[in-house]
């Protein structure tokens, strides 16, 4: 078995299995305590929305609660800004030479917040609790490959699977996934009342529809950090009150999911767009394919190629925004990248072909369509292929479901002709496409039944070897826009964040989490 050490970080697409991370721990370089934070204290408050509902990991899907949770919670390794792989409550890691184990070498003197330290046996529980059918978590499907995880001595886990599962370095980085709970204080309590992690900050209250208080942990392993005594979560549904809530002073963070707003803060003294890390976040056209006329390949060609993506995103997005499939550009190194990869089939603005393809299918005279959709940029996005797809003969009637809920729902069964939903980040391109694509999967987006498509799915989940990992990818894209089994009108960051000048050492994270709290100080 090759093992190759990691000085603090090493991409995680060049590591694939064999690899092992940096038993030093520190995701910064260890400095004095004056040079990690030359400013010490405070409250650092987030107007916050939607309402996290829920605060137990791996309770449910939904992203609110795990930007939250992720502050008080930690996993075994981490990816960082750049899709470096780190270490975590894992200080390093080795893969079997069949590739069908993974064993993790676990931190030492790592503290619960309810005092007691961190060892294998929390491991082995919280993975055995996500794959407990009557815990019912959504992501027991993303573990399925694991076949049994044991704790070989009190500091080290051995993860077992009934296949290579190339994942599951990123999984284990995901506390949306696998944030490591204790086994003692976990099952007897409500974690939206009282919490228990590794995190860097501790819960204080929940109050729903009210706010979250978190404070410092001052047992935290990566000694000098947090440097903020707390954060404070504002429940603010709307998001021009979150913006007046920031310019008044009463915030130190802004969030925008619409760039519409971007304007309104750009010109503010004292305030300062965090660059955003990477276009990663998709707007899914689900279409069915199984049923009406949608079900014709001719047709669904003919609305992407009537689709002009780039008019999208000038109108919707006021050009913040990238043409993109689902595994986008900023998903490096697998997603697809408009004049950097070949032309995708059918992606091209034209819409004499897309009316031509039309005539073929039987609609010389064009169709009649209806698109459900719930959120405001969906909401836009549909207005403007209404427009662009009469164009080509297309009449688009727009369905607005006022319960996201619901329309999420029919989103996942199909239970439309074509609608729309903001895609979240995924940590690797499996988790992008294998639960939207494969044909018997629950949340199949279209109806769709490839045969090639799962063939191609399923060896990129196995796949060890990055480069030969990445084609597969790039060979998925290009089947999916073949046959246009969804179509994406435009991709962007997850959102674009706001800070005043006195907020120091912050940066962006892909997935919209708040990793660098623990690393920010405030200079008021």
């Amino acid at each position: 078995m090759e093992i190759r050490q990691l000085s603090v970080a090493r991409p995680i697409r060049a590591l694939a299995f064999v690899a092992t991370v940096a038993a030093s721990g520190a995701l910064l370089p260890t400095a004095a305590a004056d040079e990690q934070c030359p400013v010490r204290g405070g409250t650092f408050t987030i107007p916050f929305a939607p309402e996290p509902a829920d605060l137990t990991p791996g309770a449910n899907a939904q992203y609110a609660p795990s930007l939250i949770f992720d502050q008080i919670y930690d996993t075994l390794l981490i990816l960082d800004r750049d899709g470096n792989l780190l270490p975590g409550l894992a200080t390093s890691y080795e893969v079997s030479d069949d590739s069908l184990s993974v064993t993790f070498t676990l931190r030492e003197g790592v503290m619960f917040h309810h005092g007691r330290e961190f060892e294998a046996r929390d491991v082995v529980y919280t993975f055995e609790r996500l794959l407990d059918p009557e815990f019912a978590s959504p992501w027991a499907a993303q573990l399925g490959s694991i076949t049994g995880i044991e704790a070989l001595d009190r500091f080290t886990v051995r993860m077992s699977f009934e296949e290579p599962f190339a994942p599951i370095l990123s999984v284990v980085s995901t506390a949306w996934y696998t944030a490591i709970v204790p086994y003692d204080f976990t099952p007897e309590n409500n974690l939206n009342e009282k919490a228990s992690g590794t995190g860097p900050f501790k819960l204080v209250t929940y109050v729903p529809d009210d706010h979250v208080l978190l404070e410092a942990n001052s047992d935290y392993w990566e000694k000098g950090y947090p440097c903020i005594d707390a954060v404070r979560f504002n429940m603010v549904p709307d998001p021009q009150t979150q913006i007046s809530a920031f310019r008044q002073g009463n915030a130190d963070i802004v969030v925008l999911n619409d760039p519409k707003f971007i304007p309104i803060l750009q010109n503010v003294e004292g305030a300062r767009l965090i660059e955003p890390a990477g276009a990663v976040n998709e707007s899914g056209l689900g279409i069915n394919t199984a049923e009406g006329s949608t079900a014709d390949v001719r047709v669904r060609r003919a609305l992407s190629l009537g689709t002009d993506r780039r008019g999208v995103i000038d109108t919707v997005l006021f050009g913040y925004g990238e043409v993109g499939t689902k595994i986008s550009c900023g998903k490096v190194p697998y997603g697809w990248c408009e004049d950097a990869d070949p032309p995708l089939p059918y992606h091209d603005y034209d819409p004499d072909q897309a009316k031509a393809l039309l005539a073929e299918a039987g609609y010389p005279d064009g169709l009649d369509l209806t698109m459900q959709v719930s959120l405001p940029l969906d909401i836009q996005t549909a207005e403007i292929l209404q427009e662009q797809w009469s164009a080509i003969g297309v009449s688009l009637s727009i369905e607005q479901i006022a319960d996201f809920n619901q329309q999420l729902d029919n989103y996942i069964n199909v239970k439309h002709e074509t609608s729309i939903v903001s895609l979240v980040w995924q940590p690797d391109p499996h988790s992008d496409v294998y639960q939207i694509y494969y044909s018997t999967s629950p949340i199949n987006l279209g109806k769709f039944a490839d045969e090639e498509l799962d063939r191609l799915l399923d060896a990129g989940k196995v796949e060890l070897d990055v480069e030969k990992r990445i084609q597969i990818y790039k060979d998925v894209q290009r089947l999916v826009a073949d046959q246009v089994y969804m179509i994406y009108p435009y991709t962007k960051p997850v959102n674009w964040q706001y800070v005043w000048d006195h907020v120091k050492n912050y940066q962006a994270m892909p997935s919209g989490t708040y990793l660098h709290l623990r690393y920010l100080w405030l200079d008021k």
